[in-house]
C-alpha cells in the first residue's frame, strides 16, 4: 500500500479500513510504502501498530518500506522500528 500526503486523525481511520480488508485477504505481507507520505500523528501510528498486532496473531507480516528522514525518527522515538520492520531509505539529493 501506497501512502501520500499526512496520516492524522481524519485519515487513520480510512487507513485502518484499507488495512483491515486487505488483512481479510490474509496475506503473508503487506508493506505500507511511505516515501509520499510527509506527516504522521499519534493516530497514524496507532493504525499501523493495531494492523502489525494483528498481523502477527493472523501471520501476516506488516513492513514500513521507504519512510522520509523525520518519519524514521518518529518510528525510532517510539520503539515502532523495534517490533514493525522498517525498510528502505529514500534517495538522497546529490
Amino acid at each position: 500500500m501506497e501512502l501520500r500526503g499526512e496520516l492524522d486523525m481524519s485519515s487513520a481511520a480510512v487507513l485502518r479500513r484499507e488495512l483491515e480488508a486487505v488483512e481479510r485477504d490474509h496475506p503473508t505481507e503487506i508493506v505500507l510504502d511511505l516515501a509520499q507520505l510527509s506527516f504522521v500523528d499519534v493516530s497514524g501510528l496507532r493504525a499501523i501498530l493495531d494492523s502489525a498486532r494483528r498481523g502477527r496473531r493472523a501471520g501476516t507480516a506488516l513492513v514500513i518500506s521507504n519512510p522520509m528522514p523525520h518519519i524514521i525518527r518518529l518510528l525510532e522515538l517510539t520503539a515502532i522500528d523495534q517490533s514493525v520492520p522498517v525498510q528502505g531509505r529514500p534517495l538522497s539529493a546529490v
